[in-house]
């Protein structure tokens, strides 16, 4: 039986979750500077409630004999005004449970999103991926995806010490 892609729903919510968590966990050991709030998997539970419902948004699922074995959430986004493309799609996350890798869902997740931004008229789109997360960046460049900025983190610092 092959792995069918559908539109997520409410039942849907605790399986996404869990595989979220379970990716957030996997990063916070890539990044040690990366610290979960306290809030963060209420929040999390909370923003996937409503966006569900959201027309700017999209959450399908991978479900591989009624087990949720992966998922990608991608959203539409307003562009800076000085930019083009006006709008863009954001792939906020894309997980395939481990025992599920290597197999193409990751890349049929992703044209799924493909095919639900090109419906909206939305030619572009974004990922986030940690610098150390070699497994992520080696999919979007399967993807045919490539860097366009990075982030530099700093700590803040007080008092300059030339005064």
């Amino acid at each position: 039986m092959t792995t069918l892609l559908r539109g997520a729903g409410r039942r849907d919510l605790e399986a996404i979750h869990q595989l979220w968590k379970d990716r957030r966990d996997a990063e916070l050991k890539l990044d040690a500077r990366l610290v979960l709030a306290p809030s963060a998997e209420a929040t999390a539970r909370e923003h996937r409630e409503l966006v569900l419902a959201d027309p700017r948004t999209r959450f399908v699922v991978a479900d591989h004999r009624g087990r949720i074995v992966g998922f990608a959430h991608a959203q539409i986004e307003t562009n800076e005004l000085e930019f083009l493309p006006e709008r863009y799609g954001v792939l906020v996350d894309l997980v395939v449970h481990p025992e599920h890798r290597r197999r193409g869902l990751g890349l049929r997740l992703l044209q799924h999103v493909d095919e639900w931004l090109h419906s909206r008229g939305v030619e572009e789109l974004r990922a986030r991926v940690l610098d150390g997360d070699h497994d992520a960046r080696s999919f979007l460049a399967r993807a045919k995806a490539h860097a366009s900025f990075a982030v530099f983190r700093r700590p803040v610092v007080g008092e300059s010490e030339d005064a």
